[in-house]
């Protein structure tokens, strides 16, 4: 193995050499480019309208009066359901929803008319499945906006019959209006919420496995000392020009999702938009660390890929974008800390979201900025196992 001081001749040397390895195996052209550009036309088709805009949902009729006909024309006339079917009984309606061609049901019951102007707080069921989040929350959503849309009407229509007039019935009924706001994203839009995370998620994820496969690949089979010879005997040299072509690219791909998601589709994004650059860029560094770090630790292809593989898939969890990490109990608290992915969704909430500057988030962009410090941790261990063959003395 030959000593050379000239570090950037080095680097490039190392660079070439990678450059022939990537064009010699599609599955390089896969793990950088096919597979994330795959995932951000299939999320953004797959919820390109926000929301799922007609759940189909059933009714049972059993009054067939003008209240629980008036109820079914305002449910037709809602924009989030779709009366799929007209049920004769509720065990007709509970077979449908079990084999999910309907995502749940209204029964009215029978004399409802009768047993509301009489008084008598009549019960309507309502019926939906939880199996399916989504669609079953906006049925609930919209069947209980319907529910109250007919108590009100059947009080504004009693309290005229008795002679009160039409000034005071609306402050009794809604004593207090609300005046709803939501922040930063105000559409309720679910391409907002998911693909914001789950996508660089997915870069995340990717660039872990293929730093572990492209060091665990030369391990395996046996050529570390022809790297090694190229960066000049350098563990530095080598592991900068081998990852330096694959971060160009993660980069260039980052830079496109940031101005497709927040030029191009108009995601709200209420911080400076330099902020997303930043954010990614760290993402993809802390990733090749994170990388980096497993396979020094692990210096078998399988074991490393196994353990990064697990850690990346246990980070969209840990994130905090399906459960606030708040609520979880004190150890997973901390534990979730520990993926480049939790910091990046706290910049991008605090900062681009929010817009609440850098103060708030300076102690979030320090935790993103200590992974990059994980490979010196594993370099001399790294080192033997290239110089060993897999085989590390210590």
């Amino acid at each position: 193995m030959k000593k050379n001081n000239n570090m950037l001749g080095c680097i490039l040397n190392v660079m070439l050499r990678e450059r022939d390895i990537m064009s010699s195996r599609p599955i390089y052209l896969y793990g950088t480019v096919l597979v994330l550009a795959f995932c951000a036309i299939f999320f953004v088709s797959l919820m390109y309208q926000g929301l799922p805009q007609r759940v189909p949902v059933g009714v049972v009729d059993n009054d067939d009066s003008y209240l629980s006909r008036t109820a079914i024309k305002q449910i037709e006339a809602m924009q989030g359901i779709e009366i799929a079917r007209r049920y004769n009984s509720y065990h007709e309606a509970r077979l449908d929803m079990q084999r999910g061609k309907i995502y749940g049901f209204i029964e009215f019951p029978q004399d409802l008319y009768v047993n509301t102007v009489n008084g008598l707080r009549p019960t309507v069921p309502v019926y939906y499945t939880e199996a399916y989040m989504i669609p079953g929350t906006l049925a609930y959503r919209n069947f209980l906006q319907i529910a109250n849309v007919l108590n009100a009407g059947v009080r504004r229509t009693t309290m005229r019959a008795k002679g009160v007039p039409e000034a005071d019935i609306m402050p009794s009924l809604q004593p207090i209006t609300i005046d709803t706001h939501s922040i930063c994203n105000p559409w309720t839009s679910y391409s907002i919420y998911l693909i914001s995370i789950i996508w660089p998620g997915i870069l995340s994820l990717c660039i872990i496995v293929m730093t572990v496969f492209t060091i665990g690949f030369e391990l395996k089979q046996k050529t570390t000392p022809d790297l090694l010879d190229k960066a000049g005997g350098s563990i530095v040299n080598a592991l900068i020009g081998k990852l330096l072509p694959y971060f160009l690219i993660y980069l260039l791909v980052g830079l496109s999702f940031v101005i497709l998601a927040y030029k191009i589709f108009g995601f709200p994004l209420l911080g400076p938009a330099w902020v997303m650059i930043i954010n990614i860029t760290m993402l993809i560094l802390a990733s090749h660390a994170v990388g980096l770090f497993f396979i020094g630790l692990f210096p078998v292809l399988r074991d490393a890929l196994s353990a990064a593989s697990l850690y990346s898939v246990i980070a969209l969890s840990m994130c905090g974008m399906t459960f606030p990490v708040e609520m979880m109990i004190p150890p997973m608290q901390g534990f979730a800390q520990l993926f480049p992915l939790r910091q990046y969704y706290l910049i991008y909430v605090k900062w681009a979201m929010l817009d609440s500057g850098v103060g708030n988030v300076w102690i979030n962009m320090l935790g993103m900025c200590i992974f990059f410090f994980l490979p010196f941790l594993i370099l001399k261990r790294l080192k033997e196992a290239m110089v060993n063959l897999n085989y590390p003395t210590k």
